[in-house]
């Protein structure tokens, strides 16, 4: 769960530090002091999208820093996504962070690693789900609705659409491919036609790998032939032959050696002197090979420079053509003898193609139907949780379907899925669009977070006035089940209602100031006596009098008695 929060210069947060209480907190203040910049901030270290418009006048860059307990039945799911990334726990702790420059630009961290803005949003449905008015917006789209149910469906349900969306794939490749070979025919004999000129133009070359290298060694040998053979035959002759006035430089060695081999009688250190001469004597001789079989091979042949520059000239005109070297020449000649082959047995090659494309419908087609067989069930248990949270929510009569229209297959499988709703009972169910009022959309949407959550549960929750729209005693239903969800996890509640404000085990107040001409928002723990205050302010307006302030007393004394505290 999230234990501390960290704000710097976003909006209109200059500096907040936060220790974030387990169970449940309320978060109240005036309508723009600054609650949605709050959740927004915790929404930048869930992989949130990020803007340069966040960061506070005058400010560079934005920082927010969360630190999370990562222990208990939570744990396993965050340990494995994070040791795929390389990222290690201390102590059962996670520090996530995110900074947000001017530019838009942003770098997240989890534990000092830097990470992808990706792998926020995936550790982030692992942390924290946040739920506000856009998610009960969000119902009034008919598209939302089979993806909150597959949500509910769990692992079961996640196998057969992922079963489902592989066999949905491999159909369309294999619809594509044989699109593509039943193209235009004028448009085959072409391609047929390029496919075997170039073919039989690599062929007319037949490069070889590493010749080009080996024929740039022998040029550059046979355009300066002569002037190597005359170096070679310079240092033969003095080395071997000499001349009469000059003696070969192994002569002269020799007679070295012989020299200092004839006095080493008067000094033994001479010895060392003696090898020297004598290595260089063997060495020189074979220096003296070498030179002779060096210029033996040497030949100035202009005939043969030709047909070695022709050839190069050959080769770099096929690799502009083709490839950078032989190798990618030779490359390229697979591919396109391979596509050669594959149009010249054209109805063979569309024959396979359609019986392959059979099957896959085949497949296809059972995937779907077993997808759509869950999916129904899983939508009747769905709508028998839903009842019952919704009678929890004062709302019993109410009647809330699923309907199913099958469609044409696509990536998500063949149903067409919406929520028919009637709040009356006896009146026909309608599309939940169409008659649910707003209290009523967020009741359901409450509902719905409770039952997805118990099937995959994470240590904290997040609402963002969900309470909009509601009063009386469906508040105090709706304040309830949040209470009751603050049981066994983390949950962090923006409201207006002193119903929910009073049951909450914490209250953090939200609140602007004006300090040296720039507005400032501050959010601060409430004692027992300001939590009185505060919910005498939302019960009756900034003026509280001795009636709200005794109103006030009273809820707080009532929700101390409340079961889930």
């Amino acid at each position: 769960m999230l234990r501390a929060l960290q704000v710097q210069n976003i909006a209109l947060i200059e500096r907040l530090e936060l220790e974030v209480q387990p169970g449940f907190t309320a978060l109240t203040g005036e309508t723009g002091a600054g609650k949605s910049i709050l959740l927004d901030a915790v929404g930048l270290l869930l992989g949130s999208r990020a803007s340069g418009e966040l960061v506070r006048t005058g400010a560079n860059k934005g920082i927010v820093q969360g630190v999370f307990d990562v222990s208990g039945h939570f744990a396993h799911a965050v340990y494995e996504l994070c040791q795929a990334e390389g990222i290690e726990l201390d102590e059962e702790q996670l520090i996530v962070s995110r900074e947000v420059s001017t530019n838009g630009k942003t770098t997240a961290r989890v534990n000092s690693r830097i990470v992808t803005v990706q792998f926020l949003r995936e550790l982030g449905r692992l942390l924290i789900h946040q739920h506000g008015q856009h998610d009960s917006i969000s119902l009034l789209r008919k598209e939302e609705h089979l993806a909150l149910l597959d949500a509910y469906g769990g692992e079961e349900l996640a196998q057969a659409k992922a079963a489902y969306r592989d066999a949905y794939i491999n159909y369309i490749e294999y619809t594509k491919q044989l699109h593509n070979m039943e193209q235009n025919q004028r448009e085959r004999v072409q391609r047929l036609d390029l496919l075997q000129y170039q073919m039989r133009e690599i062929e007319a070359v037949q490069p070889r790998v590493g010749e080009e290298p080996e024929l740039r060694i022998e040029q550059k040998k046979l355009q300066y032939g002569e002037k190597l053979r005359a170096v070679a035959e310079e240092v033969y002759e003095k080395l071997y032959e000499g001349s009469p006035r000059i003696p070969a430089i192994i002569d002269e060695v020799y007679h070295l050696h012989q020299i200092v081999e004839n006095n080493i009688k008067f000094d033994d250190e001479l010895k060392e002197l003696q090898e020297y001469l004598q290595t260089a004597q063997v060495n020189l001789s074979e220096a003296a090979d070498f030179v002779r079989h060096y210029k033996s091979q040497l030949e100035f042949d202009p005939e043969r420079l030709q047909q070695v520059e022709d050839r190069l000239a050959t080769l770099e005109r096929i690799f502009l053509k083709y490839g950078e070297t032989a190798q990618d020449v030779l490359a390229f000649y697979q591919e396109i003898e391979s596509e050669y082959e594959k149009l010249l047995h054209h109805e063979e090659t569309i024959s396979d193609l359609q019986e392959r494309l059979l099957q896959a419908k085949q497949a296809l087609t059972e995937m779907a139907q077993r997808l759509s067989l869950l999916r129904r069930r899983v939508a009747f248990a769905l709508e028998q949780a839903l009842a019952q949270e919704l009678d929890d929510l004062l709302m019993p009569k109410v009647q809330l379907h699923l309907q199913f229209t099958e469609t044409k297959p696509s990536i998500t499988g063949i149903d067409d899925v919406e929520i028919l709703f009637s709040p009356n009972q006896g009146e026909t169910v309608k599309p939940l669009a169409k008659i649910a009022s707003g209290g009523e959309l967020s009741r359901v949407m409450l509902a719905l977070v409770s039952v997805l959550h118990a099937s995959a549960p994470v240590p904290t929750l997040i609402f963002d006035e969900i309470d909009t729209g509601i009063s009386g005693r469906a508040a105090q239903a709706v304040a309830e089940r949040i209470a009751h969800l603050g049981r066994e996890n983390q949950v962090l509640c923006v409201t207006h209602l002193p119903q929910m404000a009073c049951l909450a085990t914490h209250h953090l107040a939200i609140t602007k100031q004006m300090e040296e001409g720039r507005t400032r928002t501050f959010v601060r723990p409430l004692s027992h006596e300001e939590r009185i205050a505060e919910i005498a302010k939302m019960i009756g307006g900034e003026n509280v009098s001795e009636t709200t302030r005794r109103q006030a007393i009273e809820m707080l004394t009532w929700s101390n008695a409340f079961p889930s505290l």
